[in-house]
């Protein structure tokens, strides 16, 4: 082959390479533009902003608001069914009532009516309403959980707005930051704890009377526990009466508190204090039984101030 047809073919092999290059740069040329328009004509899509006082009273708006910033818990809008209470929605959904109060900050009291919507999660948990200078540490510590999983629960959640919200995964509200009318409720709650775990088998307010069938007024709490189970002060205070022979009641305690309270525990089995002593909340003072007026093993629990009776509910729940 002489010098000539090499350099001949080299030129032509050449013109191919940049011709195939061309092509190529053509192509993707091309595809880029398409791409693009592709795109461009895709609607973009944001995450929708509420205010305040939107997220505050507007259920199904803070549904919409946490289901794009918070992961592994759902939420959704309940409308309250007949017979329905906060602790029997709370019991159907596997979780406490300070969930329900905790998601719903708009709730002044702990009383629904009939059709009445609230939030629930799918999970227990409570909401933190973010406040001035909040930072992700602040609230880790304020709920006492780990900030890098409060960030990851709360994946869509950027920038710390005051006035939006953050979920706390399996913790109780603050107190501090209810409005006024649910903090006192929460303070009530403070002066008793329950005297002891059980079924509320009947509740404060009118009822029909299990053993005569008369409606009548139900001055406490009934709780169903088998007979023996014990019974604790449900705060601190003194013995005045340690009877086995109070009317209705049958074998009963009762405790002054020194603050204008007095508590019940009536249907006892036995009795473990006496007049005149002074118990611990919390303290052993009797066990349950079936003495007096009943149908079951049960404590009868009453608390009052003064001659007036108060539905135990507003302080042990």
């Amino acid at each position: 082959m002489n010098f000539c047809n090499v350099k001949s073919a080299a030129i032509r092999w050449s013109l191919f390479v940049a011709l195939l290059l061309c092509g190529c740069v053509f192509l993707q040329l091309i595809i880029a533009r398409k791409a693009s328009a592709i795109i461009s004509s895709v609607p973009s899509v944001s995450i929708p902003s509420y205010s305040p006082d939107v997220l505050l009273n507007d259920i199904e708006a803070r549904a919409k608001y946490l289901a794009l910033r918070v992961k592994d818990t759902n939420f959704f809008a309940y409308s309250v069914q007949p017979k329905d209470n906060l602790w029997k929605i709370a019991k159907k959904y596997g979780y406490s009532v300070h969930s329900i109060i905790g998601t719903n900050p708009q709730l002044k009291t702990y009383e629904v009516n009939l059709n009445q919507k609230i939030l629930l999660p799918s999970s227990g948990g409570s909401l933190h309403p973010i406040q001035d200078n909040d930072t992700w540490k602040k609230i880790a510590e304020r709920y006492d959980v780990d900030e890098k999983i409060l960030q990851d629960v709360n994946f869509g959640i950027s920038n710390l707005v005051p006035g939006e919200y953050v979920f706390i995964p399996g913790k109780t509200p603050a107190i501090d930051l209810m409005n006024k009318d649910m903090q006192a409720k929460y303070e009530l709650r403070s002066l008793f704890r329950s005297p002891l775990n059980g079924r509320y088998s009947s509740v404060f307010g009118k009822r029909k009377h299990p053993v005569t069938g008369q409606s009548s007024f139900h001055g406490g709490v009934d709780i169903a526990v088998p007979s023996g189970s014990w019974v604790g002060a449900a705060a601190d205070g003194v013995v005045i009466v340690a009877s086995h022979n109070v009317g209705h009641y049958g074998t009963a305690v009762f405790i002054d508190h020194k603050n204008g309270y007095i508590t019940h525990y009536g249907h006892l089995s036995s009795i473990h204090v006496r007049v005149g002593q002074k118990v611990k909340k919390g303290q052993l003072i009797a066990k349950s039984g079936a003495t007096g007026r009943v149908t079951g093993s049960h404590l009868h629990f009453t608390i009052k101030k003064g001659d007036k009776s108060l539905d135990p509910m507003k302080f042990i729940w």
